[in-house]
């Protein structure tokens, strides 16, 4: 068997991790449930427990005179403990509520995945995050237990941040994670309670399987500045963790790293010529995320070879089943990245040019968040994107999770806003444009190029061409 160079340094850093392993191997599973056949069919409460400007405006904006705060933690330190604890507690008791699950029900979806950062359970000395998360982390699980929603418990940002992005907690230019063996020993603490407590005995009595499964670190930048060797040091660790400290075989869910489909298929790998029996159905799950908005060259196609592009990523997922099942954990219909401080506070559109790294001008980001404003084909090109991309991730991974629930104004990122207005469909398999094989039916009216109006006059329009 000839192997490729990423297959070649997967089996090497195997081979390592073996060499450090733990030798104790006897989990103690109470429960055989497993995820490795469950469909995902679910949302993400963004902007709940981990709050992000794009999504909440309102809230950023409510901080007072000066800079606008560009994160969760730059909000808290502006605000101070006290103001900062009331302003955010008024939001986690009313932007997610029991009547968001009885909602996310109605529209044929089966779970949740909850954000969540290190600060809702540990905080570094000079942290100015506040707590009080875990409380309303807890009170979603009941909900979702009371309307048969499973829940998958997402470390959405760890100290440093593993990314920089804003929706880790800190924005910073470089992902500060590993800087530090104080960032990593509390990531590790904070891991534990969660697989310890939502893989306990006392609280599956309570709710079951409802807690599937925790998510290791989202989207940590191995690609950009985070150092994969730490990274896969820190994912050996978490998994021994927490098949240790959990009491039933919860799912360890861990992201690609923005590596390619395929790459971690040599590592923990339950199939194959020589199985390790101790690895199977330990309920490893990869999460990939699919965006095509933040660049260039998905700006630059034409809804054709966007469907087309999704196809083939499809495809790729369905390779990767046999070794490791995947899910896709983010996705979304935005065929722009025009939403207001969607790429940051104080940053640009790249659809318009005006991003921090000028390129290319698209067209007018102007009335993006106006539904009524958008043109037919905008309209009919961004219900495409939705059903090609539902059919894929369903027909070829483990499902999807949209990012995401609701925002307050960021209309392609809405997904009850877009399910009750026609462009996510309901139901989730009623498409307009596709057959159930994928196949583009021949009366869906497809052109060459996608232009899309936003102004108020819908005269100002943008060409996507090659």
């Amino acid at each position: 068997m000839k192997l490729s160079f990423v297959q070649l340094t997967s089996l090497l850093g195997l081979a390592q991790s073996a060499l450090s392993a733990p030798s104790d191997f006897s989990y103690p599973f109470t429960s055989d449930y497993t995820s490795n056949n469950f469909q995902h069919k679910g949302v993400s409460l963004g902007s709940w427990l981990v709050t992000e400007p794009f999504i909440n405006p309102t809230l950023y904006n409510s901080t007072g005179p000066g800079d606008t705060p560009v994160d969760e933690y730059h909000l808290t330190k502006k605000l101070g403990k006290d103001q900062a604890k009331e302003l955010l507690s008024k939001h986690w008791d009313t932007w997610i509520t029991e009547d968001d699950f009885k909602k996310i029900k109605s529209f044929g979806l089966n779970m949740v995945r909850i954000p969540v950062g290190y600060w809702a359970f540990e905080l570094l000395e000079d942290d100015p995050y506040v707590q009080g998360q875990e409380e309303y982390l807890d009170k979603a699980i009941a909900w979702g237990h009371k309307h048969g929603i499973k829940v998958w418990v997402d470390l959405h940002g760890v100290p440093g941040s593993q990314n920089g992005f804003d929706n880790s907690g800190l924005r910073t230019p470089v992902p500060g994670w590993f800087n530090n063996t104080e960032n990593v020993d509390v990531s590790k603490k904070v891991l534990h309670h969660l697989f310890a407590k939502y893989g306990g005995s006392n609280f599956t009595q309570l709710y079951n399987d409802t807690v599937y499964g925790v998510s290791v670190v989202n989207e940590p930048f191995s690609t950009g500045g985070l150092p994969l060797d730490n990274l896969t040091d820190f994912m050996d660790y978490a998994y021994h963790d927490g098949r240790k400290a959990q009491q039933v075989n919860n799912t360890i869910i861990y992201h690609d790293g923005f590596q390619q489909i395929g790459y971690w298929n040599y590592w923990r790998n339950s199939t194959g010529a020589n199985p390790d029996p101790r690895q199977q159905n330990y309920n490893i799950l990869i999460d990939h995320h699919h965006y095509a908005s933040f660049d260039i060259p998905s700006l630059n196609r034409t809804i054709e070879e966007t469907v087309n592009f999704t196809r083939e990523w499809g495809n790729q997922l369905a390779e990767e089943q046999p070794v490791h099942p995947s899910v896709v954990g983010e996705w979304s219909a935005a065929l722009t990245d025009c939403t207001p401080w969607l790429n940051g506070v104080g940053r640009g559109a790249r659809y318009d040019n005006t991003f921090t790294t000028p390129n290319k001008y698209f067209g007018s980001c102007a009335g993006i968040n106006d539904f009524d404003t958008w043109s037919d084909e905008h309209k009919t090109n961004t219900r495409k994107f939705v059903e090609i991309q539902l059919l894929e991730f369903t027909t070829k991974a483990k499902g999807f999770i949209y990012w995401t629930w609701k925002t307050e104004n960021a209309k392609e990122w809405d997904f009850q806003f877009l399910a009750e207005n026609d462009i996510i469909p309901q139901p989730l398999d009623n498409y307009k444009y596709f057959d159930k094989d994928g196949n583009e039916k021949s009366d869906s009216g497809n052109k060459d190029s996608s232009s899309f109006s936003f102004s108020e006059s819908g005269s100002v329009s943008g060409s996507i061409s090659n």
